[in-house]
């Protein structure tokens, strides 16, 4: 239920408050959730909405979403690694 609600938080606050709003509550988010996959969906989201088009492979969106996962896989090894993250 936790979840639920903290989800419904961070999208709205995808929505309506500014984007460092979100990125704090995705980070927050990311070490309190297992498997925190709306990480991934917020921040394409906040890409789409704040992003400003310019030339280039690393303003591509698909160079986005694979250094998006690619941060993801690096927070959970991460996660999984810290002493005190375990329960």
């Amino acid at each position: 239920m936790k979840r639920v609600i903290f989800d419904f938080a961070l999208f709205f606050s995808v929505l309506i408050l500014p984007w460092w709003v979100s990125a704090i509550l995705l980070l927050i988010g990311v070490f309190i959730f297992k498997k925190f996959y709306e990480f991934m969906v917020a921040s394409v989201i906040i890409y789409s909405l704040y992003s400003v088009p310019k030339e280039g492979i690393i303003y591509s969106p698909i160079f986005f979403t694979l250094v998006l996962i690619a941060l993801f896989i690096l927070i959970e090894y991460i996660k999984e690694r810290i002493i005190l993250y375990k329960k």
